[in-house]
């Protein structure tokens, strides 16, 4: 039997005080390989040095991450003819998505599979560990970022804002599925 609880009743569940955490920002929908294709994968991503080394390792000790790699798996990466680190490397990819960006790139990283499906991802899964323990952090956390002091930022609320965003070049996070604000989406906290 279901209980029913009087506003006066102790055990009441409380209205909260607080204000909702992340309501102030954007609202945002989950990720869904099978609608974006991982689109957010399209350039690769860009590393941390630890990352590099740990991928490295990691594709060394295990055959099935390195078949179908190709030899120079991380690269140089530029944005905008600047140097901006080490990354994954691409490979040509055709999306069958029709939302897919007329400027994106036709690439995916080379660890994503040809539905979008991170294989980093798909090894973890297959050995019952969590599915981000092999992934880089920019990978587990898009659409948000990190902030100077190491805290969660929220995607922008607009294309306008896009950090991303250049002349010729309308942005990267607020132009995938799961970067879009969206009135229906959940708070992105």
């Amino acid at each position: 039997m279901a209980m029913s609880h009087s506003p006066k009743d102790p055990a009441a569940p409380k209205a909260s005080s607080k204000p909702c955490t992340g309501c102030d920002g954007p609202r945002l929908s989950g990720c869904d390989i099978t609608q974006c294709e991982g689109m957010c994968c399209y350039d690769g991503v860009y590393l941390e040095p630890q990352e590099e080394d740990f991928l490295r390792e990691l594709v060394a000790t295990v055959p099935e991450l390195r078949e179908g790699l190709p030899e120079e798996f991380i690269v140089d990466g530029y944005w905008d003819g600047e140097h901006l680190g080490r990354k994954t490397a691409v490979r040509p990819e055709h999306y069958r998505n029709p939302d897919f960006p007329a400027y994106f790139t036709r690439t995916r990283c080379v660890f994503g599979d040809s539905q979008g499906y991170c294989r980093l991802e798909s090894f973890a899964r297959a050995r019952d560990q969590h599915p981000w323990t092999f992934k880089p952090a920019v990978c587990w956390m898009f659409p948000l970022h990190d902030s100077e002091d190491g805290r969660p930022e929220p995607p922008p609320l607009s294309p306008a804002d896009d950090p991303w965003r250049t002349e010729n070049y309308p942005g990267h996070t607020t132009s995938t599925h799961c970067g879009r604000h969206r009135q229906n989406g959940k708070p992105w906290r």
